[in-house]
């Protein structure tokens, strides 16, 4: 296991739910990832919280924000390797998804009483996304563990964007092989290859470096898992439906985004199986075997 590493935080107050969600879309396009979003009980004030493993980009991306919105009171701190560890112990807690699943922090090992008959998912997630405590992992492993106790069993799986491997982890567990699983932040995968070593499963889980709006895939997958964003989901479309010969999961979708991301796949022949949704995020279960 690699040594912990120094993060900067950036830090943006938002005063309300809708510009709470304005600037997420701006840091979601701007970093290509979801930043986490902490309420406090006794704040009217939602906070949003991106990470950075180098302090240039933290500010040029906080500049930026102040470009588009001057009012934003936006800050970037420090955080040290002991202090970010500390921050991830007391966040990630032990999750339940579905029937079969436990997703359980590294640092628990041991110390924490799995739920029987269950399959225990380590995860160590650094600074890459993959818990199982937001909404859109844990709809993707809700999917994965359902599509398992129907007996399904793929050939081969796309886990596009694959943030701390969690998925694809899940999927070995299953016993599923052939999972090539794909992101553009390479040290997000410096940790997806460390979580495949936690669990056991280095074998059948491909990690490849790919920026998805760039380059693409030559062969099909009968199941194809994107947590992405719903503005790039719907950029993409078109490719993942191309690239996906069976079951699609889709996850990262914000619920205003909902009913525009389900009418551009349908429109390209996707069928709508399964749609849940919390107040803010959405996930989606397609059916492309007939495109």
């Amino acid at each position: 296991m690699s040594e912990p590493a120094d993060v900067w935080i950036l830090s943006v107050p938002a005063r309300n739910p809708a510009e709470a969600e304005t600037l997420t879309l701006w840091l979601e396009n701007a970093t290509d990832t979801s930043p986490v979003e902490i309420e406090m009980v006794d704040q009217a004030i939602i906070w949003l919280e991106a990470y950075f493993e180098d302090s240039t980009q933290a500010n040029l991306t906080m500049y930026a924000l102040k470009d588009v919105h001057p009012d934003v009171e936006a800050e970037v701190r420090h955080c040290g390797a002991k202090d970010w560890t500390t921050f991830w112990q007391h966040h990630f807690k032990p999750v339940t998804v579905g029937k079969s699943l436990f997703i359980l922090p590294e640092w628990l090992q041991g110390k924490e009483e799995v739920p029987e008959g269950r399959e225990v998912i380590l995860i160590n997630p650094g600074l890459s996304f993959g818990t199982g405590n937001h909404f859109t992992t844990n709809f993707c492993l809700s999917m994965i563990d359902r599509l398992h106790a129907e007996g399904f069993k793929p050939e081969s799986m796309l886990d596009a964007g694959c943030g701390s491997a969690i998925l694809s982890i899940a999927a070995r567990k299953f016993g599923w092989d052939n999972i090539l699983a794909v992101d553009f932040d390479e040290m997000a995968l410096e940790q997806a290859a460390e979580n495949l070593v936690l669990n056991g499963v280095t074998e059948g889980v491909t990690l490849e470096v790919k920026d998805l709006t760039r380059t693409w895939f030559d062969q099909t997958y009968p199941l194809l898992a994107a947590n992405l964003y719903g503005g790039l989901l719907m950029e993409l479309a078109p490719k993942l439906v191309r690239a996906c010969s069976g079951t699609m999961i889709l996850s990262g979708i914000r619920t205003i985004e909902a009913d525009a991301v389900a009418t551009i796949f349908g429109q390209l022949g996707a069928v709508e199986k399964v749609c849940e949704a919390d107040h803010e995020w959405c996930g989606m279960l397609l059916d492309c075997s007939k495109v």
